[in-house]
């Protein structure tokens, strides 16, 4: 028992001391970023009870983001779907605009027959509300 008191002790004072937070980091800040889809290529179906892949397009803002996962937001058989990036800024500030075309796999599992609507964020219209490229895709068997 004294042995297993003296390891656990050991491994927390480890544990403590092997992370520092020091002022001198490379990087200041880091943000998560919705960023605008583009343009989205689906399959021709969908096959029901398996992956499939669905190619998203968007421009990455800056050289800065980095492709941080899909926000999926599900009500029935319709989902809205967004983009999120990381913006670490580093501390000279150097983010260089790019606008860099890029794309990302979104794997879908169907977990119902009949059609699917998706709503990918597109940006915001002049009221700031926002748009969406709205598709509806049928899912086989």
């Amino acid at each position: 028992m004294k042995w297993k008191l003296i390891m656990l002790l050991a491994l927390v004072s480890v544990g403590f001391n092997s992370c520092s937070i020091s002022d001198d980091d490379s990087f200041s800040d880091v943000q998560l970023e919705i960023v605008a889809v583009t343009a989205v290529e689906f399959p021709a179906e969908l096959k029901f009870g398996e992956i499939n892949n669905i190619i998203v397009r968007y421009d990455n803002p800056t050289t800065c983001n980095r492709f941080e996962g899909f926000n999926v937001d599900s009500t029935l058989n319709q989902r809205t779907v967004s983009i999120v990036t990381t913006r670490t800024t580093p501390n000279n500030g150097n983010c260089a605009m790019t606008n860099l075309p890029t794309e990302q796999i979104l794997r879908f599992l169907p977990t119902s027959n009949g059609s699917y609507v998706f709503r990918f964020l597109s940006g915001q219209d002049a009221n700031n509300e926002p748009t969406y490229l709205e598709f509806t895709v049928e899912v086989v068997e």
